[in-house]
């Protein structure tokens, strides 16, 4: 039985996902990396040609396909074929959940069906690294957390639930990027706050933290605020954690060195931090959860406050990879995702 994967769109999530499952499938153990894209657009050529050079199959609707051989891309077949053919489907468009009630829900329910963050309630959330044992549930639906989610998880577990420390309650602010780069239209030119629209946890990131964990059960206080700012370049987390026992600065940074999935960095604005991405991460993404500004941890007491910067735009892979690859090979997954350790940096 081919070992195939299919990734529905290719925006800010599918485009580089692609890219990274076709670079690496030998390494996986995958036989083909599928892609749908729905509208032939001349100006995204570049793109398509490109993800094709890495091995990659480009699938779309039946009456779509004229216009993709106009456009130079002769092998691109119909997606339907696709559909049958591959055992493991990620969504990366914001439509996850109507694409499963059109779609999803009337193909062969052996296979796995993965979301990204925007599509609450597609199925049990998944962070690499954070809940890995959720994989083992008898379920063919995933729900990949969003980027912030990554972060803000991986903040509780490295400084709170991975030591043992009774967390009394934590905060968080997502200062937000406007749009990504490669987006013309959402830029907001002025702060924008948004709505407190959860009554237990503020914003949806708190939210999905909490209901992260609480499939462990784990029930954790956490509350979130988010403010979009007039920058391209990346998110930026504010938190506090307030613990029941009082901590010590210098076992917070031993916590951070341990901590597998956040990086460090003396580098205080996100421009540097985004430049350092372009310049040494894979295809300018940073695959790690977080990165810390060391000199921002403060300890008073009991409580620790500090920011961290979201890679939004590139966080959120490895955990698709790894759902991916763990459907496929399921006693040595984590053997093969180490493939990646190449991309994470401990200090950047």
């Amino acid at each position: 039985m081919s070992k195939n994967v299919l990734v529905i769109g290719t925006g800010t999530i599918g485009e580089p996902l692609i890219g990274l499952l076709a670079d690496h499938k030998d390494s996986l153990g995958l036989d083909n990396v599928i892609f749908f894209k729905r509208t032939p657009l001349s100006d995204e050529r570049g793109k398509v040609e490109s993800l094709i050079r890495k091995g990659a199959k480009i699938v779309s609707t039946a009456d779509a396909l004229n216009e993709f051989h106009q456009l130079g891309f002769n092998e691109a077949s119909d997606v339907e074929q696709a559909y049958a053919d591959s055992d493991v489907i990620i969504d990366c468009t914001p439509s996850g959940n109507d694409n499963w009630d059109n779609v999803y829900s009337s193909l062969d329910q052996n296979k796995r069906f993965i979301a990204q963050g925007s599509e609450h309630g597609f199925g049990s959330f998944f962070a690499w690294g954070i809940n890995n044992e959720i994989l083992k549930e008898d379920s063919n639906k995933f729900l990949i957390a969003s980027c912030n989610t990554h972060n803000i998880a991986s903040i509780v577990k490295s400084f709170a639930l991975d030591e043992e420390r009774e967390l009394v309650e934590g905060k968080f602010v997502c200062l937000r990027r406007a749009n990504d780069v490669s987006q013309n239209d959402s830029f907001s030119p002025s702060p924008t706050i948004t709505k407190h629209s959860n009554q237990e946890f503020g914003t949806h990131h708190a939210r999905d933290v909490h209901e992260l964990f609480a499939q462990e059960g784990k029930k954790l206080n956490l509350f979130s605020s988010a403010i979009k700012l007039p920058t391209q370049y990346m998110h930026t987390l504010w938190f506090s954690l307030t613990f029941k026992d009082v901590v010590q600065h210098e076992d917070i940074m031993e916590n951070l060195d341990n901590s597998e999935f956040l990086m460090a960095t003396e580098k205080m604005s996100s421009n540097k931090v985004f430049s350092f991405g372009r310049d040494h991460g894979y295809h300018g993404r940073l695959l790690s959860h977080g990165i810390v500004a060391e000199q921002s941890l403060h300890v008073k007491g009991n409580t620790l406050t500090g920011y961290c910067f979201t890679p939004q735009d590139g966080n959120a892979l490895l955990s698709s990879v790894a759902a991916t690859v763990h459907y496929y090979y399921k006693d040595s997954w984590q053997e093969k995702m180490k493939t990646f350790d190449r991309y994470i940096f401990k200090n950047i």
